[in-house]
């Protein structure tokens, strides 16, 4: 279970491995340690319910902080299609609710807001690291009712593929998810950690707008950028599975994971 807050005083960060066996997975929940999650249904629709209680990890705090509290996901469409990342077909990306609302209560840190919400799930046969060189993702909302995500890899022979998506609030609970117009790849700056990285654009030059994580193989950014015929602040995601396959990020992994 992995749990991010950004704030302007500051972030808590907490990432567990949890061992689980089939007492732990229902049709529609899965509990992980203390954590779970969980589609139910009331009046206004189905949602998905998250309830945290998690530590954050060791560093670089001396003494780990808890995280507790309640995630309400109330999507406004599901998206019907999955896509396939790699040339085998072994590794899919399923963009399963692009728009949608989230109520956030924490008991610990105190703290509560509501908002836009975002979910989609990736799926694979064998590990990241095997199959890709990099990776990043974008996505950003373009008003109450469309989004605009891309998504783009390398694989291991250097051949890439590219994906740029507009989705919009469908009848019935559906998202309409199309292929927008050609979206260019622009460079941002390289992170701390040397990562190189690019955003796609329509025409502005892209920028960094926060840097929310900055790892050795790892990059979560606010960027601003043109998507959709809008200047929107995006949540971007770029990823070096080179770095990730090196003993010494392996090792580094330690001081970030907590494990059951």
């Amino acid at each position: 279970m992995n749990v991010a807050v950004y704030g302007p005083r500051g972030r808590l960060w907490a990432l567990t491995e949890q061992r689980i066996d089939e007492s732990d997975r229902e049709a529609n929940a899965l509990s992980l340690g203390r954590s779970s999650m969980r589609w139910q249904r009331d009046e206004a629709g189905d949602h998905l319910v998250v309830d945290l209680d998690e530590l954050t990890s060791p560093f670089p705090r001396r003494v780990p902080q808890r995280v507790k509290g309640r995630v309400t996901f109330r999507p406004s469409g599901v998206g019907q299609a999955s896509f396939p990342l790699d040339e085998a077909g072994q590794h899919t990306w399923w963009p399963v609710a692009p728009l949608g609302r989230i109520e956030v209560e924490l008991s610990e840190p105190g703290l509560r807001f509501s908002g836009h919400g975002y979910h989609d799930a990736n799926a694979g046969d064998t590990p990241l690291e095997s199959a890709f060189s990099r990776w990043s993702w974008c996505r950003a909302r373009i008003d109450d009712d469309r989004a605009a995500i891309t998504y783009d890899v390398v694989d291991r022979l250097g051949r890439e593929r590219s994906l740029a998506l507009e989705v919009s609030r469908g009848d019935g609970g559906v998202a309409n998810v199309v292929p927008t117009k050609v979206v260019s790849a622009a460079a941002l700056p390289s992170t701390g950690w040397r990562l190189p990285r690019s955003a796609r654009t329509e025409g502005a030059s892209p920028r960094v707008h926060r840097e929310l994580e900055d790892g050795p193989f790892y990059a979560r950014t606010l960027v601003d950028t043109r998507l959709a015929g809008r200047s929107v602040v995006a949540m971007h995601e770029t990823m070096s599975l080179d770095r990730l396959a090196q003993s010494w990020v392996r090792f580094l992994l330690g001081f970030k994971i907590g494990r059951a």
